[in-house]
């Protein structure tokens, strides 16, 4: 099976039907490109002018031979999303999301290259409801993307956005999109949307770690039988480019050594500085990056990772979020929703991980607190690990040697999968006292042995005892590990700025 990984940039409709420098430039270079995340905004034409429009850029990239996928984020933006009679995003019952009709879906199909439809950082607008428009309309418009649940039981309010997002997914499947995914901006949600059809696709280097992004989305992919995306997103808070083009190309390789499926930039027009025949540094870079990986086969993709450590949890989208200046203290995008120290235990399970070099109350470096003042690095230690939420099954656990049980709720099936694992594989877990095999009193910490493996129970994560039990799991410091089918290992140093690193095996 033909496991090289697709490269692409994301560009606009208009570049590509005006051939300006950052579409052309990187093809032109012989480097070339497998595909493009092409932005479209139809709602500022009428109805027929957006369809022609699309049927067109997606002819003008079949005759460059590029595949596509259509990203759409003028709805993250704008309260006002109507062209003639048609509203593109703004729903009756008053909640505001990407609304593309049969006919236009059909077009962007019409050469046979359309890859997929994507809602531009969809979990970023379910969570934060559609903060770009709150923050526009200075706190004026709240609209949320779903209607959310009347329960402040955050189980209901889950179960019913797993209904929502699979009912948006098969609606647009069904007008001719082969695949829909979104974007990542935080690391939550991944194994929902994986769950209903929605490819995981996160963002790296931008405000958070790339490997924790990475652990999260490919446990997502490995537990729904999903392929793996990822932006190189070169925007830093307010700056692009806020990444260096050492940063960008570093995160770039770390995609193809991840087994990723499919990496593309954000954005491309950093390629170059309005020189029509010149590539700046991030061309170049971007350009090297081409030539060395595009088409190399690597004998393994998403589906052979076989990771060692896993975190557990039900995701309830919480990342950090709560401070003063914008990221509201809610939960799934609902104010009746907030966060709970299960909530929190997932952020401490990571900090172990590694070695204290992520926080211990945020992974990102988007919300203001301390922890966060450090300057911003895209990779932490991590040896192999990956993130499964509370359905997971025995299968996908079964390469685990260190689990976490976190967050408020584990199906009674995943647990007693992860209790058969103890018992027969050696597996050690790290649980509070609630998910442990059996009651143990009032004791803040204890091991038992079960079988071939064991339970340390402990209601604080951070408590030094943890640390020091589950330290020959850990792997080094200042090094990332990737494990793989057939006992292949990816061993990476980090560099001291956190920006890149060396290969040390692979």
């Amino acid at each position: 099976m033909n496991k090289t990984m697709q490269i692409g940039f994301n560009t606009f409709d208009d570049d590509v039907s005006n051939a300006r420098p950052s579409f052309t430039l990187p093809a032109a270079s012989g480097k070339g490109v497998d595909f493009v995340l092409c932005h479209f905004d139809p709602f500022h034409f009428t109805m027929d002018q957006a369809i022609e429009e699309a049927g067109k850029v997606a002819e003008a990239l079949d005759e460059k031979g590029i595949e596509f996928i259509a990203n759409f984020e003028f709805q993250n933006f704008g309260h006002v999303t109507k062209s003639g009679d048609y509203d593109w995003a703004n729903r009756p019952d008053g909640t505001h999301r990407l609304n593309l009709p049969a006919e236009y879906v059909k077009s962007l199909g019409t050469a046979g290259n359309l890859i997929g439809v994507m809602h531009d950082e969809f979990e970023h607008a379910i969570i934060n409801q559609n903060l770009s428009i709150i923050l526009a309309s200075r706190g004026k418009t709240r609209l949320s993307v779903f209607p959310l649940s009347e329960s402040a039981d955050p189980k209901a309010q889950a179960d019913l956005l797993d209904r929502q997002l699979k009912d948006f997914a098969d609606d647009i499947k069904a007008k001719g999109a082969k695949l829909f995914t979104g974007e990542h901006v935080f690391p939550v949600f991944y194994h929902k949307f994986a769950r209903n059809g929605i490819v995981p696709n996160f963002k790296s280097q931008k405000e958070s770690y790339s490997d924790l992004q990475f652990a999260t989305a490919a446990g997502a992919a490995l537990q729904y039988g999903t392929p793996l995306f990822n932006c190189v997103d070169l925007w830093f808070m307010n700056t692009n480019p806020g990444h260096s083009p050492e940063e960008m190309y570093h995160n770039l390789v770390f995609a193809y050594y991840a087994g990723v499926n499919r990496v593309y930039v954000e954005s491309a027009h950093c390629f170059t500085d309005g020189e029509p025949a010149k590539l700046n540094a991030y061309g170049e870079k971007f350009a090297q990056f081409s030539e060395e990986y595009r088409g190399r086969e690597r004998g393994y993709d998403i589906t052979d990772y076989r990771p060692e450590i896993g975190i557990i949890r039900f995701d309830d989208s919480f990342w950090g979020q709560g401070d003063p200046v914008m990221w509201r203290y809610m939960l799934f995008g609902n104010p009746k929703i907030r966060p709970t120290k299960e909530s929190r235990e997932w952020i401490q399970a990571f900090r172990l991980i590694t070695h204290g070099e992520t926080g211990k109350r945020t992974f990102c470096w988007d919300k203001v607190a301390p922890s966060m003042l450090k300057k911003h690095r895209s990779f932490a230690a991590m040896n192999s690990a990956a993130v499964f939420d509370e359905n997971a099954d025995k299968k996908c656990l079964s390469s685990l040697k260190l689990c976490f049980l976190c967050g408020s709720y584990i199906s009674e099936e995943t647990l007693q999968a992860v209790r058969e694992l103890v018992r027969e594989n050696g597996l050690t877990v790290v649980t509070p006292t609630r998910y442990a095999p059996r009651s143990i009193g009032k004791e803040t910490f204890r091991i038992l042995a079960d079988g071939k493996g064991k339970w340390i129970i402990c209601d604080n994560l951070l408590d030094g005892k943890v640390k020091e039990f589950i330290a020959p799991f850990l792997g080094r410091k200042g090094e990332i590990r990737l494990t793989f089918a057939g006992d292949r290992e990816v061993r990476l140093k980090i560099s001291k700025n956190g920006e890149g690193f060396t290969v040390l095996s692979e």
